[in-house]
């Protein structure tokens, strides 16, 4: 078995602070790839309990506790909901998966970073009695880093799979006498060998497990691109959307029924330094709120840079139609939204990311006003990426709000 015993733990440990925690319901509901950002145990609502279990997985990546610390450490919360005996195989399922899941994304990120010296990627199954036919059918077998092969295999490729992917130079593939694969064998229908029995199995097409059939490492920091450049992030495509939750129509809103601007917006068309001395006047540098579901954002100016990588020039987007204009409503649009949304993007490279989305909506005295902020995972935190009043030709646009009403429902 190929072991991470020496891999640095950097990356896993990164990809694992940026999970969000959430309800069961909540994460079914989310699409099979989105599901590797969110962290949830079946039988485990959202609260301490599953804030335990999940900081003693995050001790297992950075101290590299065993499976049976980790048990002892949350033996009550499992105890409780009578995960012993012959149910026992669900903790090591939540181990097993969860701590698999980060090695492989953090072993992705850092065969990207070598894929120039070392272009070829072997797949490895364990080959014991525990092993799936599927995956068994394909160790040893060798495909170019960026092969399509990978969006599909690159493991895990199921609960408590422990397939491994090591990268390979042109020397090595000479000095082992390894072949290239150029097909994509993905949906061929093979006849595997049961590990235990010896015996062909019946026909069947080879596909990981469901739900599994995608690239985690890739979803976790984005593909191969010819130019290094990871694009903007779009949603994901087939989201749920507010008539799925059979939420009302905004503009169907009683508008007498709706709460009252609870600030000012400011005047537009005003200088960067005006808007940013607001934005301090009334936030600080940075400031901490909590939301309805009493979990913690960070409101910072980063919100209206148009770059927000490291090293970036610093742009503002002030200018833009309602952005600035935001900026007194913010909080309430934090503190008291109408719905929140946990929406599923990805970009052109093919990361994944969760944000969270706010709609909010006031009665200005005759009319609807829309507001939107949005807030993404950094460092663990969700912090603003943007916030604005939709407008049409100077006027609330209320239809456009509607249609960023998209995702899993959070709050209403």
């Amino acid at each position: 078995m190929i072991g991470f015993n020496a891999l640095p733990m950097e990356d896993a440990i990164a990809f694992w602070k940026d999970k969000v925690q959430l309800s069961p319901g909540e994460f079914a509901r989310l699409p099979d790839e989105a599901k590797l950002r969110a962290f949830a145990v079946s039988g485990i609502a959202k609260g301490a309990e599953l804030e335990t279990v999940f900081n003693s997985l995050q001790k297992a990546l950075e101290k590299g506790i065993p499976f049976s610390k980790f048990k002892e450490e949350c033996a009550g919360i499992f105890e409780s909901r009578g995960w012993t005996g012959q149910r026992a195989w669900r903790i090591d399922n939540i181990f097993r998966t969860n701590i698999q899941t980060a090695y492989n994304v953090g072993h992705y990120k850092q065969m990207m970073t070598t894929a120039g010296s070392r272009p070829y990627w072997q797949y490895h199954a364990v080959n014991d009695r525990r092993t799936r036919p599927l995956h068994r059918a394909l160790h040893g077998k060798v495909f170019p880093a960026d092969h399509a092969f990978w969006n599909t295999w690159f493991p895990p490729n199921g609960f408590r799979c422990r397939c491994t992917v090591t990268s390979l130079s042109k020397i090595e593939m000479a000095a082992e006498g390894l072949n290239v694969e150029t097909k994509d064998p993905t949906g061929g229908i093979i006849e595997p060998i049961d590990p235990v029995s010896g015996v062909r199995l019946p026909a069947r097409p080879l596909m990981p497990d469901q739900g599994w059939d995608f690239n985690p490492g890739k979803s976790a920091w984005g593909g191969f691109n010819v130019d290094g450049s990871q694009g903007t992030f779009s949603e994901l495509p087939g989201l749920r959307t507010a008539a799925d939750f059979k939420r009302p129509v905004l503009t169907n809103l009683d508008v007498a029924k709706l709460p009252g601007i609870s600030a000012k917006p400011l005047p537009s068309k005003m200088v960067d330094d005006y808007y940013k001395a607001e934005f301090n006047r009334l936030y600080g540098d940075a400031t901490l709120l909590t939301d309805p579901l009493d979990e913690p954002v960070i409101l910072s100016l980063r919100a209206f840079e148009v770059f927000k990588e490291a090293g970036s020039p610093q742009v503002w987007k002030f200018e833009k139609a309602g952005h600035a204009e935001s900026i007194p409503l913010l909080r309430a649009m934090v503190e008291n939204p109408f719905e929140i949304w946990l929406t599923p993007q990805i970009n052109e490279a093919g990361r994944i990311r969760l944000a969270k989305r706010y709609i909010s909506l006031w009665n200005d005295g005759s009319d609807r006003v829309g507001g939107f902020a949005a807030f993404e995972v950094v460092d663990g935190v969700f912090q603003g990426v943007t916030s604005f009043l939709p407008t049409k030709k100077g006027m609330p646009d209320i239809a456009y709000l509607e249609k960023l009403r998209k995702g899993v429902l959070l709050y209403k």
